[in-house]
């Protein structure tokens, strides 16, 4: 059952009227942040520089999302001890099958050129084992823009203003490009952070709020959202290894499917986050962490699903 048709609570019909009239600017059924607009943007859209970490550790996680991702941990537990029994052969086809349609859909939600999975492994991007710096994100942006018609510079941050806009008005500014650097370093600071507590070490959460960060910072001109999931599925697989004494090399459940087709409403939730200092961001947070709780459940049940007819087209192949 598709997020979108779920009514947990009230909440989730205001999300529905938000994605009637929310407008991003699309690009092929994608969402893209622009920067060829002439309205004139006031300096006080821009968010001034601030601590990215003391941000997220200003959020208190609300307990119908703990008890919600309480709920999503014992289903991934049970997932986990199905994929173990297929063992290493049938479970790695099934991964690399996953990846496939992580690959497929990632980059349907912005519309370009696919990679393919031994692409994706020949560049080691999987998974990161050591610190990740901003060499790694540089070479992760190139890599899945390269062979695409993207008109501007590659493989590096960018120097240009990019925004979002609704009903021909901005709405959203990201940081100034001479700001972008100082919010990565924080944002590399808290991926590689390892402290006590929930929000450093449940994969869940850990790798939604990534996601966010990486988002709203915005550091390319283009291929934001695709890097975005693939460190969201790094620093997942590596919590998850961490956690459940496992050693994925290949991400064990991945979203970008049930986000595609889900897409007004991740491009609404992450929306609704202000991305300044000192703002309220409780509300919009926790519905974001909810949310992307939702989308592993879907993902859950479909990767299921997918197992079954996997196994059935290999033992044919026999």
């Amino acid at each position: 059952m598709f997020y979108d048709m779920i009514t947990r609570d009230s909440s989730l019909f205001f999300d529905k009227i938000c994605d009637m009239c929310y407008y991003i600017g699309y690009l092929k059924g994608g969402i893209r942040m622009e920067n060829n607009f002439n309205e004139k943007i006031d300096n006080n859209m821009f968010p001034n520089y601030f601590d990215v970490i003391k941000y997220i550790y200003s959020v208190e996680i609300e307990q119908g999302v703990l008890e919600h991702l309480a709920e999503l941990q014992e289903k991934f537990d049970k997932y986990l001890k199905t994929l173990k029994k297929y063992g290493h052969n049938k479970a790695l086809d099934y991964l690399l099958f996953s990846l496939y349609n992580e690959l497929l859909y990632s980059n349907q939600i912005e519309s370009d050129r696919i990679l393919s999975p031994i692409e994706m492994l020949d560049q080691q991007i999987l998974i990161k084992k050591s610190k990740l710096t901003k060499s790694d994100i540089c070479k992760l942006q190139a890599k899945i823009l390269e062979n695409t018609t993207c008109p501007y510079p590659i493989g590096e941050y960018r120097n240009e203003v990019v925004f979002v806009r609704k009903n021909n008005k901005i709405v959203y500014v990201a940081p100034m490009p001479s700001d972008v650097s100082k919010f990565m370093k924080r944002f590399m600071k808290f991926y590689n952070m390892n402290e006590d507590g929930l929000i450093d070490n449940d994969p869940f959460i850990k790798s939604a709020l990534l996601h966010l960060l990486f988002v709203k910072i915005h550091p390319f001109i283009d291929g934001n959202g695709r890097v975005a999931r693939t460190l969201h599925n790094q620093k997942f697989t590596s919590l998850v290894n961490s956690t459940y004494h496992t050693d994925f090399v290949l991400s064990p459940l991945n979203i970008s499917y049930s986000l595609y087709i889900n897409k007004d409403s991740y491009f609404s939730r992450l929306a609704q986050i202000d991305f300044k200092e000192n703002a309220d961001i409780n509300f919009g947070i926790n519905r974001w962490l909810d949310f992307i709780i939702y989308m592993y459940e879907e993902q859950l049940y479909q990767s299921n699903n997918n197992m079954q007819k996997v196994n059935k087209v290999l033992s044919k192949l026999k």
